[in-house]
């Protein structure tokens, strides 16, 4: 995460990361009992979003995130809810959940805001806005 900041802002600013962090709301991601990530998932009535995922270095490419995904989207189908995120647009990882089905919502020049909905809950909204 560093290096994207880095790239977007010039500087880092671990301070601002601790001040934020909410231990309520993160998940450790372990493989074969090894930590190798976290996932911060904030559970709305209409939506979830996902703060944070990250895969330690050593163990991406690996399909450890996008299984994670696909539990956080079952999860999410079943409550008829969409997902939101946001990345940093120096961040790769943005080619990552465009594979996992993720449209760019809104754009800034720091962030993608991005939104992966289920046929039903893209139904709804369409109806909603036709009334």
């Amino acid at each position: 995460m560093r290096v994207y900041a880095e790239a977007l802002w010039g500087c880092w600013r671990p301070s601002a990361t601790i001040e934020a962090f909410d231990p309520a709301n993160h998940y450790i991601i372990e493989r074969d009992g090894v930590a190798v990530g976290c996932i911060a998932e904030i559970w709305q009535p209409d939506h979830v979003f996902i703060g944070k995922l990250y895969v330690d270095a050593p163990f991406q490419r690996q399909s450890i995130g996008a299984v994670v995904l696909e539990m956080k989207s079952k999860e999410a189908c079943a409550k008829g809810i969409p997902i939101k995120l946001s990345v940093l647009t120096t961040n790769p990882a943005d080619a990552f959940y465009r594979r996992e089905g993720f449209e760019v919502e809104s754009e800034t020049a720091e962030r993608r805001w991005m939104l992966k909905r289920w046929a039903a809950t893209a139904a709804s909204d369409s109806a909603i806005s036709s009334l």
